[in-house]
């Protein structure tokens, strides 16, 4: 049996140098492990940093490009807006009914700063501005400076945009157009202060300023290879891509860059990405985040590792390195907390729907675009999966399940009977062995913008489709005249040679036949060459209640319903007989698309200063894949229909500056929906 004390003693009597060489082997170890330890903190702290200022260069691009977007849209509808009160003053002054009391009204009821009108000189006649405080002013310039174009006959209209005002402080956003006859010009302007105000709270230099601020942001700028687009402090002093090779890379290559350079004397760590709309390369995001934390952190890890790697005992180094490492934990927590905090606060209040899963197809983002534009019920959705959200689109569930690249993806979807568009674009996030992380997609509702593209394309088609059926008519009705006039002359030749009964007959066919034939070419020549509007001024509830009464007697024949449900009424402008053949069609087409025991009903709202009537019934309905097609001309499903009707009813709403749509389903019925200024 060994004794104990032998063994003390043998440990006891061990030399120096042993004792010398352990200790320096424990140092040595524990130098390595704090070095260890340091670098891996130091690379989590990097790492850290490139998420976040990725994180914060997708934000800036994403918002940055939205606002951008937005303003130029809202520039967009700005003008058209102007340009349609400039073109009704226009009209009412062919019409010679425009004066100062007009114009004040017009003004008025546009929502405009001002209406003026000039003459071919270039002098102006009329103004809803009566009583001009500063008409002996000095101006700043002249109309003319402007509308010179107009004047001399080489334009019908300028978009002017945003100028400065001639007699008073401020802006101005204005277009003109050309007088009837080429009397001279119609400039109509808007007080472009609210405007600006707005653009400036949420412009693209709100945004710069806004993330700027942030804890921690140096400097975040918006560089092209010639200028500074924007910036939100003074970054004068860094590179141009002239003097800067890694930055001409990034422009050209589209790849990001991640970097450590001098700004004021300090370090800065940086993060640069190619910002880019719509496939054209405005510069790149330059975003400088400071390092002093970092420093100062870096520098007690190291005054840690040498008071570590002093110590022999190895139970402090223990203690020592949980201290560190629950710190570490702590920072990044904390920074993790805040990248999150920030991004799901823009991401949930985006105009466009972001949806994200995991490999799983769990949820982990749902925000609050994405409820409204698919008219979900508000719910908790995070971790659950996406197959449980029963309203959610089949083809969104497909695309998230697949997790396939999308880009610029157009989806039709119906939503509650109204037929949506999407635009779809998805983002793929990998692990470092290339896994799926997380997959996202990017809607965007673009209902409105497809709806005027679709109209346009119309107007286009039915304009050409209009002027070949008037050189049809032309040519139809010469030979048509002639078969007339040999069909009278048999009668008055030929009668009596052969039998009463078969002369009769054929002569009636022939006069029967062109007569058909020459009420088509009247559809023709109706449609081709419409009538000019002759417009007044009509009560509202008058016109329904006439409407009503004709369409009164077929209704009841047939046991239908017919219900006026009018709860506004309003003073419309509009050519009244044509308005009333427009009802009549809709009204003939619910009837005879309904069964007897069914209801029609009409109704009339006025909704964001806009006459909005519905003519809805509960008749058969209309396929789908026949609804976009029935404003075309020719196109029916009635045995002995032209395929005019509806036609013709489109081209009257839309020379009202209006706009028809129509919602129908199988079985249920079918709603007619028209929209007058």
């Amino acid at each position: 049996m060994t004794d104990p004390m032998s063994n003390i003693r043998r440990v006891s009597i061990l030399k120096p140098k042993y004792v010398i060489i352990i200790s320096v082997v424990i140092v040595v170890v524990m130098v390595l492990s704090s070095v260890y330890e340091y670098n891996k903190s130091k690379n989590e702290i990097f790492e850290i940093l490139e998420e976040y200022s990725n994180s914060m260069i997708q934000t800036a691009s994403m918002s940055s490009a939205n606002s951008i977007i937005s303003d130029r849209e809202m520039e967009s509808l700005l003008t058209q807006h102007l340009l349609s009160t400039a073109k009704n003053t226009a009209h009412m002054d062919s019409l010679g009914r425009l004066s100062d009391e007009a114009l004040i009204k017009l003004a008025n009821e546009n929502d405009v700063f001002r209406i003026n009108v000039f003459d071919k000189s270039g002098q102006r006649v009329m103004t809803n501005n009566v009583g001009d405080i500063h008409a002996k002013e000095n101006p700043k310039y002249s109309p003319v400076d402007y509308i010179a174009p107009i004047l001399e006959g080489k334009k019908s209209e300028i978009i002017i945009g945003l100028k400065e005002a001639r007699m008073e402080k401020g802006d101005r956003y204005a277009v003109a157009v050309r007088r009837p006859f080429n009397r001279g010009a119609i400039v109509v302007n808007l007080d472009a202060e609210s405007y600006m105000n707005f653009r400036n709270r949420i412009g693209f230099g709100k945004l710069i300023l806004d993330i700027g601020s942030a804890t921690g942001i140096e400097y975040i700028i918006l560089q092209n290879p010639a200028e500074i687009l924007a910036a939100n402090k003074n970054v004068n002093e860094l590179p141009s891509y002239d003097n800067d090779p890694e930055l001409r890379s990034v422009f050209e290559s589209g790849n990001s860059l991640h970097r450590v350079v001098n700004f004021g004397g300090n370090e800065i760590y940086e993060a640069v990405s190619l910002f880019s709309i719509e496939n054209e390369k405005i510069g790149l995001f330059r975003i400088g985040i400071g390092m002093d934390g970092i420093k100062a952190a870096q520098a007690r890890m190291l005054r840690r590792a040498v008071v570590t790697s002093l110590a022999v005992i190895v139970i402090t180094v223990i203690v020592l390195s949980v201290v560190i490492s629950n710190q570490n934990y702590r920072i990044i927590s904390d920074e993790f907390r805040k990248i999150k905090t920030f991004t799901g606060s823009v991401l949930e209040n985006m105009s466009l729907a972001i949806i994200t899963v995991d490999d799983a197809d769990r949820i982990k983002i749902f925000n609050k675009s994405a409820f409204e534009i698919f008219g979900i019920p508000y719910a908790d959705y995070e971790n659950r999966n996406i197959g449980t959200i029963e309203k959610l689109p089949s083809f969104v569930k497909d695309i998230l399940k697949e997790k396939k690249h999308i880009k610029n993806l157009e989806a039709d979807y119906s939503i509650n009977t109204a037929r949506r568009s999407f635009l779809v674009n998805s983002a793929i996030v990998n692990n470092e062995d290339r896994s799926t992380d997380t997959y996202s997609l990017v809607i965007e509702d673009i209902t409105e913008a497809k709806e005027i593209e679709n109209q346009l394309a119309q107007n286009e088609r039915l304009a050409a489709m209009g002027g070949l059926a008037s050189g049809v008519a032309h040519e139809i009705r010469n030979p048509l005249n002639t078969i007339n006039m040999i069909a009278q002359r048999m009668n008055r030749e030929y009668s009596g040679k052969l039998s009463s009964s078969d002369f009769d007959s054929l002569v009636e066919i022939l006069r029967s036949e062109s007569k058909r034939v020459n009420g088509i070419i009247e559809q023709f020549l109706t449609f081709a060459k419409p009538a000019k509007l002759n417009r007044t001024e009509f009560r509202i509830s008058d016109f329904l209640d006439e409407i009503v009464r004709i369409a009164d007697v077929q209704t009841r024949e047939k046991g239908i319903t017919l219900i006026l449900d009018n709860p506004e009424s309003g003073i419309l402008d509009a050519d009244y007989q044509q308005m009333k053949q427009v009802f009549i069609n809709l009204l003939r087409n619910s009837i005879e698309a309904t069964d007897r025991g069914g209801t029609i009903e009409i109704s009339y709202r006025c909704e964001k200063r806009k006459h909005v009537f519905e003519v809805k019934d509960t008749g058969c309905g209309i396929p789908p894949d026949t609804l976009n097609k029935i404003f075309d001309i020719y196109f029916t499903t009635k045995s002995g229909g032209t395929g005019m009707g509806l036609s013709i009813v489109r081209q009257i709403i839309l020379q009202h500056n209006g706009s028809i749509n129509a919602e129908s389903e199988l079985n249920k019925g079918t709603k007619f929906t028209i929209t007058l200024p």
